[in-house]
């Protein structure tokens, strides 16, 4: 399966991680370009610095060793590998002043020095494996979700968990900050409760949240906050308005099982990953539009 989907800046073209490794595609037509070595077994996330330069992947091997490699971009060469989890990492996260954290299946999540590469923090507190974390804006502030059902909210400073959120009655599949708008910071979460919510963080409160006929499985903002997406069990694409988490569209997309999805940064559309090495280009379009 598609566990993983990122665009390289500039959106010329995409990045795919699975069992099977890391392959890059041409965009839109989604045509092969070239396999990228990795060291890793299986690969649960992927990322890019925010300058571009280099691309995160995270993964492991199950209940031995989370790990993440670093690539150089756009050259695609291995800059070596960063081991510090006891179990898969399964998701990493760049701040914007180049800091990074990864979410690993051990419990905990870890934020390194990358010169050292080095941990240099290790937050503990979720009772079960953490499976996305995303930075708040100011990058002093860490959103974490969990299989324990419940959100936290970190300050990096001291490490101290800020808040704490168990509306979800089920794991916690993943989350997304959304892109700056106006007012508080705002996030969306999806687990296998069937529920997307969306949450105020920094000053706990949930805004609102829509029960799905399937189970979400990755979810996505629109780069100008206007509209998310979340793929889901059932094969389909659902668009939302999160003035109102009202569903806009529904799309067919890739048949079952959508294990991940990204916005292309400017045109639009989406690609979605699941099962079999399936990928797919879906044009997005809101009720307006």
């Amino acid at each position: 399966p598609v566990t993983a989907t990122v665009f390289a800046p500039g959106g010329e073209t995409v990045i795919v991680g699975s069992q099977a490794g890391l392959v890059i595609y041409q965009w839109p037509r989604l045509e092969q370009l070239r396999v990228l070595e990795t060291q890793l077994v299986s690969i649960h996330d992927l990322a890019f610095s925010p300058d571009g330069r280099i691309l995160a992947a995270g993964g492991g091997s199950p209940s031995e060793e989370g790990q993440v490699e670093l690539l150089s971009w756009p050259n695609g060469v291995s800059r070596g590998v960063l081991s510090g989890h006891e179990d898969s990492v399964t998701a990493v996260a760049w701040s914007d002043d180049d800091k990074l954290a990864t979410a690993s299946l051990d419990h905990t999540i870890a934020v390194w020095d990358l010169k050292t590469r080095k941990v240099v923090q290790r937050l503990n507190g979720h009772s079960k494996g953490v499976t996305t974390l995303s930075f708040l804006e100011d990058g002093t502030r860490l959103l974490s979700g969990s299989l324990d059902n419940n959100l936290r909210l970190w300050d990096l400073e001291s490490g101290a968990v800020m808040r704490s959120f168990n509306n979800h009655t089920k794991e916690i599949q993943r989350l997304a900050i959304r892109p700056y708008v106006s007012g508080l910071p705002m996030a969306a979460s999806i687990s296998a409760d069937r529920t997307v919510r969306l949450w105020q963080p920094t000053i706990g409160r949930m805004v609102r949240f829509i029960r799905l006929s399937s189970i979400p499985l990755d979810v996505a903002w629109s780069h100008d906050g206007l509209w998310m997406a979340v793929s889901c069990e059932d094969g389909m694409v659902r668009l939302l308005d999160p003035d109102t988490l009202a569903i806009v569209r529904e799309l067919p997309a890739v048949g079952d099982w959508e294990y991940s999805l990204a916005v292309h940064p400017s045109d639009g559309s989406l690609i979605v990953g699941g099962r079999n090495g399936q990928i797919r280009r879906i044009v997005a379009t809101t009720a307006g539009g």
